[in-house]
Formats: C-alpha cells, structure tokens, sequence
C-alpha cells in the first residue's frame, strides 16, 4: 500500500496502450518517454503493476521476474535506454545515479556473499553440473571477480541474455543445489565436503567443508538469487566491473564513508534493521542526543551483531544533532539524517501540535467554551500507545528496556486525551451505518482487529467523523436511577429491560449508554420517579 501511494503521488503509470496484435504500442511507448523528459515539472518516474507468476516458491523470485515481463520487454524493445538498473525495494538511491555512467557489460554491487575461497567453488560446482549443457562454458574462474551482492546495472545490448540466465540459475540451485526431497537430490547439506567429491584440484577446499553444513554465511537456500546474479555474471558479462557505487552498507567491505556524488545507491540490506527492531522512544522528539545514546546502549545489549552498522548510523546522527553548520554530504551522513526523519516521524515530531502528547489539556477549546479533539489528536496518541504497546512485547528478555516501555504506555493509556475522548466525544450510540452503531464499531476493533480497548474507540473517530460529537458530552439530565426495567417500552409487549438488552446486543453498547439513550428520547421513565423528582 505504501508503494502505491508513492506511485500515484510522485510517478506516472506507463501507457500500456495495445496495437492491434493485442501486443503493447511501442511507437507509443517510445513518443511517450521522448516527449515526457521535457516537462520540467515533474519527477521523471514511471510505474505498472506487474501480476506475480503462479506456483513461484522462492520468496524473491518475483523481483527478477519482472525483469522479463510487460512492459520491461517492451521497454528495451524501443530502444530508449542504454543501461538499466536494478535495485531491491530497501534501498536509497543517490545523486552518483545522475553524475557516473556505467561502461562495458555493465556493474555490479561490490560486497560479501559467503566464505571467501568456498562459496565461490560452490557456485561454480552447481553452475557446472547442473546448468553446464545449458549455460556453456564460464568466462572466468571461479575466483576471477571480487565478492558482489545483488544490484545491477546491464547494458541493454546483454540485460535480456544476463536475466534470464539469473532466473535459471537461481530457480535451478534453489530446487536442486539443497536438501530437497523431490528431484534426488536429499542430503547436499548434511555434508558440503562429501556431497562435492571435487576433483583432485579442490581436493583443499573439500577438506574445508568436511562436516559443514547449509547456511550463511557459506551456502543457503534463502538467498539463492546471490548466487544465481554470480552465475549470470560469469556466464553473460564479458566485460564486467564491480563497484562500491551500488550496494553501498550492504556490508562491511561495503560500509566505508564515501561521497554521495560517487555512489548510486545504498543497499540497507541489514541497516535497516536498527528502525524495524530498534528504533528509539519519543524521547527523540525533544532529546535528541541523549536518545541516541541510549539507543546506542540497547542495542550493544540486544543485538551485538548490528553494533558495527548501529554505531556508524548513529554517530552520524549525533553529528547531525550537535553541529551548527553544514555537516559533509557523505552516505553516512545522508543516511543517517533519512533514518533520523523516520524517527521523528514515528512519533509525530514534526506535527501540527508537537507538545500534544505532553499535556494534560490536549483538547481544542471552542468560544463556547466546549472542546474538540484534533484528527492530530487521535493520530500522535494511536502512534505512542501502540508503539510502545509493541516494543514492550519484543523486549520481553530484556528488563530494564521492557519495564521503560510499558511505562510509556500505561502513562499514556492514562492521558485526558483517551479518557476524554471516550467519556465525551466518542458517540457510541450513534450510527456508524445502517445497521451498526458506533458503539459496534468499536467492538470491532476490539475483537476482530485485536486493537487496544482502551484506544479502539480512537480508531474509529480517526476515520469517522460521525462517531465523533460535535461538542462535549454534557452530563445527563435525565438520572439512570429513573429507568423503569419493567415498563412497556412505547406502549408495546416488549419490556423496557428486553429493549435495553437488545441495544447492547444489537448494537454492543454499554449498559449506561443504552439507558441513557432510551431515558433521553423520553422512553422507559419509572413514573414514581418521577413524581417524586417532581414534588
């Protein structure tokens, strides 16, 4: 969902127009691209929608089959581009996309895929045995290119040639090159060494997976399309250069500072991580530094394996934070101030009413002196109570980070806002639709979507503006003492107390919001009540 609203916000769908073959019109296609470089208004970004290929197991297949579908096949049928690159979706691309032109075949992402002087062998044994009648004879040695990661960037003149090859090779060693039961080929992971039974020239390399199994970072399954782009490039790219522009911090040879001139893309293969699992609390709003630094202190605790990327991203944003002039244009820095925005955003920093979650009064007050809340409200408060609801959950192992989340959250579970909006401006009784209340509504997020009770009601107000009361609540007028359960509920069989009972049923109100309801609209009064009341 995400992707699309970036889509139809900052791109322009592809005309997919047919001739009369039924094909797509690439005289079209080619007019459409040509003319639309020249409107200097708008970002040069284009999008389609691509169906998935049926009965597909590997889990990123679909990012290489695009490759050689519509309209990426009538896109180098036109002749338009020279190059085209290929990235995954956690990426940033960068200024160097606009300053450095690939040369040759084409360039790959620099970085590490598996065990230098083992992964490699491996590669080229199941590239040999399994694909060699198909693929023919490599261009290199096994060990002749550097260590690469995913990303490409191909000359039109081979792209066609070196993606087909990857999808082979990568559908081939994912089905065949591991244990699998189908195909005869169960027990490749029990032991690398004696499965291979190299030739007397590896005889070295089969000593050293003696009684070594699949996984990374030597051999495994899960990225067999790493494995499948060393293939493709091997078999297809005769004139092939492998560069830190691209795939830049996907890993450690790949994480040197650099200028964001001379790199085209930044790979957040494992940064992004430190915002899914680590992301700092609202702290961040309001102290910066002293956030990081105990960002910094929970992740040497909980994730040691991310400190060495962590810390390059968070000193980065402890520079950004204290300096008072312009800090370099590097992909740390640049990096770093993306993740930091993400950050701040999480929270609702940068809202209309920063301080809103910080107040006792967080209600917008009217002339009349009756108050509203804000859709911003109900958007910073969902934001806080449920972050801090999550992160409680997944540092379960980890008490002193734990018990500082669920304080977060049972102050703000607390906050008037919450309370507020329930008590009076959440209108439970009214009609959510035709045949729900508000009230129902709210159960539903409760039971159905697992929200919070006490912030469902949130939800549906955020959304439904019929849900909400225009002005406070005021208290009743009318007591709930003076309900009368066995009165005939206008002037019928039915009993008050059944009518009330099939309020709550029907439309899943409280007990007080269904007599409330019935005693205000003149129904259901005990008449010695109010004799009584009158006298």
């Amino acid at each position: 969902d995400g992707c699309d609203q970036i889509d139809k916000e900052l791109c322009t769908p592809l005309p997919m127009a047919k001739n009369e073959a039924g094909t797509i019109d690439k005289q079209m296609l080619r007019n459409f691209l040509v003319n639309d470089r020249h409107d200097k208004n708008r970002m040069l970004c284009y999008y389609a929608h691509v169906p998935e290929r049926k009965n597909q197991d590997y889990i990123f297949i679909h990012s290489l089959n695009f490759l050689e579908m519509e309209p990426l096949t009538s896109i180098l049928d036109v002749g338009y581009y020279d190059y085209i690159l290929r990235t995954d979706a956690d990426a940033l691309l960068f200024p160097g996309l606009l300053n450095l032109a690939p040369s040759g075949s084409g360039w790959i992402g620099a970085g590490e895929y598996g065990e230098e002087g083992l992964t490699d062998h491996l590669v080229r044994h199941f590239s040999e045995t399994l694909l060699g009648s198909e693929l023919g004879k490599p261009l290199r040695s096994a060990t002749a290119s550097p260590s690469m990661q995913s990303t490409f960037y191909i000359h039109t003149s081979v792209f066609q040639k070196f993606v087909s090859t990857l999808i082979l090779a990568t559908n081939t060693l994912y089905w065949r090159a591991f244990d699998r039961k189908e195909g005869g080929r169960e027990g490749v992971c029990a032991n690398l060494g004696k499965f291979l039974n190299m030739a007397d020239q590896y005889e070295n390399i089969t000593q050293q997976l003696m009684g070594r199994k699949c996984g990374w970072p030597l051999w495994m399954k899960g990225v067999a399309s790493l494995y499948g782009t060393r293939i493709a490039a091997d078999y297809v790219l005769d004139n092939l250069t492998v560069t830190p522009a691209l795939d830049a911090l996907a890993t450690s040879m790949n994480s040197v500072d650099r200028s964001i001139y001379e790199t085209i893309q930044v790979h957040l293969l494992v940064t992004k991580k430190i915002y899914n699992e680590h992301s700092p609390d609202v702290n961040i709003c309001t102290m910066q530094t002293e956030t990081i630094r105990r960002l910094r202190s929970s992740i040497a605790r909980n994730a040691g394996s991310l400190k060495p990327w962590s810390d390059t991203l968070l000193n980065a944003m402890e520079t950004i934070s204290n300096s008072t002039s312009m800090v370099p244009k590097t992909i740390h820095h640049e990096t770093a101030a993306v993740f930091l925005k993400l950050f701040r955003e999480q929270h609702g920093c940068n809202w209309t009413h920063p301080n809103e979650l910080w107040v006792d009064e967080n209600l917008t007050q009217h002339d009349d002196n009756t108050k509203v809340v804000t859709v911003e409200s109900y958007e910073a408060v969902l934001k806080e109570i449920e972050w801090s609801n999550k992160k409680a959950a997944m540092f379960q192992k980890d008490y002193e980070t734990k018990v500082e989340y669920e304080k977060e959250y049972d102050s703000l579970i607390h906050r008037p806002i919450v309370k507020e909006t329930l008590d009076k401006f959440f209108c439970s009784e009214c009609a959510f639709s035709l045949k729900a209340s508000c009230g129902s509504r709210r159960a539903y997020f409760v039971k159905g979507k697992h929200k919070l009770p006490s912030v469902a009601h949130l939800y549906v107000m955020k959304d439904h503006p019929q849900c909400v009361r225009e002005k406070a609540k005021e208290k009743s007028s009318v007591s709930l003492d003076a309900f009368c359960g066995n009165c005939k509920y206008l002037d019928s069989e039915i009993t008050c107390s059944a009518r009330l009972t099939y309020l709550m049923t029907k439309y899943d109100l409280e007990e007080e919001d269904s007599k409330e309801s019935l005693l205000e609209n003149g129904y259901c009064k005990d008449p010695e009540y109010v004799q009584k009341a009158r006298s």
